[in-house]
């Protein structure tokens, strides 16, 4: 993909598109799911995503991303923070530069076993209840926070962890730009206050503040006079082998059986376990694994 997006770029003579990758936090999964050194010659950003750390899933209530580790923290749990995440990146093999925290512009919400016990840490029963737009037990955005804080919830704030960060983003993106990370990504755009009347705060108050935090300017997109022609590629002079030889695909700009056809995925005459990929006119023979047969009902391989 690195090798196409930098032929692409020559051909358009444009800065080229760039090859990132959401990855995860949990050590768990980062251990049996990633090359790291592997990784970092070919990413130009890991989007590191540190959020979900707890959750109404574990029984007991728990920060949704903490900076540190806190001090009640045992067992695998001394691993479920920002710190730890992006240091094991970093400490096996992730350049540091490429390296970008996740910023989370929600939250998630128990329901406490004891009403009286508010630590965190306390049993929970289960999810707290669906928020009125995003409509998901145990998830609320940012804007229906805001609208739980005004209705006389109790704000509290956890500094052996230092959460929540929505009103001291200074010293969180002061710990980013000291361990010399990249920067930083949110989840989601949308679900921050994008209007800006639920929080009186400006709209997009959670990303609008980690940006000055981070000293970064706003921008501004402006679309091409003329869209880009699409790139059309050599005519592939070499065979396409053989179906039985398990999945794979070849290419050619010059077959001509993609030519005016919609992008999408069409069947081969005569091959039912080849198909033809069409992307912007160029044409794609790409053939299922062993044992499989490109099925029209749902244009995927399927069993014969």
């Amino acid at each position: 993909m690195l090798e196409a997006f930098e032929q692409e770029a020559k051909q358009v003579n444009k800065s080229r598109l760039l090859v990132t990758a959401a990855v995860a936090a949990g050590l768990s999964n980062i251990e049996s799911g990633y090359q790291i050194p592997q990784l970092g010659q070919y990413l130009d950003y890991f989007h590191v995503m540190t959020y979900d750390f707890h959750g109404s899933w574990e029984g007991y209530t728990g920060e949704n991303s903490p900076l540190f580790q806190g001090p009640a923290d045992t067992g695998s749990n001394i691993y479920l923070n920002i710190e730890y995440a992006m240091n094991y990146w970093k400490n096996n093999g992730a350049p540091v530069e490429k390296l970008i925290v996740g910023f989370p512009t929600y939250g998630h919400t128990f329901i406490l076993t004891d009403p009286s016990n508010t630590a965190v840490g306390a049993p929970t029963s289960g999810p707290g209840p669906a928020g009125a737009y995003t409509k998901q037990c145990g998830f609320w955005a940012y804007y229906e926070i805001c609208t739980f804080l005004k209705n006389g919830a109790t704000q509290a704030w956890d500094t052996p962890q230092d959460v929540p960060y929505a009103y001291q983003s200074t010293e969180w993106a002061q710990w980013l730009t000291k361990n010399n990370f990249g920067s930083a990504m949110v989840w989601t755009i949308d679900l921050d206050d994008f209007t800006g009347t639920f929080c009186n705060q400006g709209k997009f108050p959670l990303i609008s503040t980690l940006k000055t935090a981070l000293g970064l300017q706003s921008t501004s997109c402006t679309a091409p006079a003329q869209p880009i022609s699409p790139i059309t590629e050599a005519t592939s002079g070499g065979g396409s082998g053989s179906g039985s030889s398990g999945s794979g695909s070849s290419s050619s700009g010059g077959s001509g059986f993609c030519a005016g056809k919609a992008n999408g995925l069409y069947s081969v005459a005569n091959n039912r376990n080849a198909f033809w990929n069409c992307v912007n006119g160029i044409t794609y023979e790409q053939y299922c694994q062993t044992g499989l047969v490109f099925d029209t009902s749902c244009s995927c391989c399927n069993w014969a």
